[in-house]
């Protein structure tokens, strides 16, 4: 009697093997639950957009600098992109994909400012006439002329860039901007009133 009683004591309890298999699976269940309901907050999605610009920004003005060439960078409503003077005329960068248009999300508008920054009155770069009036006439569509000058020397033309996501009293931005050189500065993610 005592063999029988002991035998149904070992079969009626969970083994650890079994205990730690359905922890293991519940922890995995509320990673996948977390990781599909948690979405970044507006702060952090402008913060990546952010970043982006100014990683990319970055590596186009260095690559300014190795290669002797000019660039600059074009922007668009809702998108931003980078083109390179050959000599005769301002063309798009589709040899380097970082440089080539990049599609902001639809709630994120850009917001360039040039104008009262220092160095922006002595800044000649806009004044220069980039493209030949001859070609201006016989090309269909207008000539890509950039907004913000890269040079070979190391110099960037001064300029602030706002990012903004949202709308009414929602609304974040962010600022990425320089001087006169790279690294550009970034502002925190503020909250527009």
């Amino acid at each position: 009697m005592i063999t029988t009683l002991s035998g149904r004591l070992r079969q009626t309890g969970f083994t650890l093997l079994e205990v730690m298999l359905v922890l293991l699976l519940i922890g995995l269940l509320a990673t996948t639950v977390v990781l599909n309901f948690s979405g970044d907050s507006p702060e952090q999605r402008l913060n990546k957009e952010t970043e982006r610009f100014q990683q990319v920004f970055q590596f186009i003005a260095e690559t300014a600098m190795l290669k002797q060439q000019e660039w600059g960078l074009v922007l668009n409503p809702g998108s931003y992109q980078f083109v390179y003077f050959d000599g005769e005329k301002w063309q798009l960068a589709e040899q380097i994909k970082a440089a080539t248009e990049y599609k902001l999300a639809d709630d994120i508008q850009l917001q360039l400012e040039l104008e009262g920054l220092p160095g922006a009155e002595l800044s000649l770069l806009s004044q220069l006439n980039w493209q030949d009036d001859d070609e201006v006439a016989d090309s269909e569509q207008p000539p890509v002329l950039p907004q913000v000058f890269m040079l070979s020397s190391g110099e960037i033309s001064p300029f602030r860039l706002s990012f903004q996501l949202g709308d009414g009293p929602d609304k974040v931005s962010q600022t990425v901007g320089t001087d006169f050189t790279i690294p550009l500065n970034r502002s925190d993610v503020i909250t527009v009133r």
